[in-house]
């Protein structure tokens, strides 16, 4: 059974830096990609990259990016 985490990553961090882990073991993948949109969502400038499918918030002067990753 897959199971979903969510990350956080800081854009203003180097590659290479760990995306921070905001919470893991979510069974559904609509529900996790909920929690990503609702979050997400919970700051004032907020929006969701087509592109890469991530949603994005900017918080304290920097941009993160916020999504859901399957864990196998």
């Amino acid at each position: 059974m897959t199971s979903y985490s969510i990350f956080i990553r800081d854009l203003a961090r180097p590659d290479g830096y760990p995306p921070l882990l905001l919470a893991y073991d979510i069974h559904d993948r609509s529900e996790a990609q909920s929690i990503v949109s609702m979050i997400a969502a919970s700051y004032q400038d907020h929006g969701f990259n087509p592109a890469t499918r991530v949603h994005w918030f900017r918080q304290g002067g920097g941009v993160h990016e916020i999504y859901a990753w399957p864990h196998l």
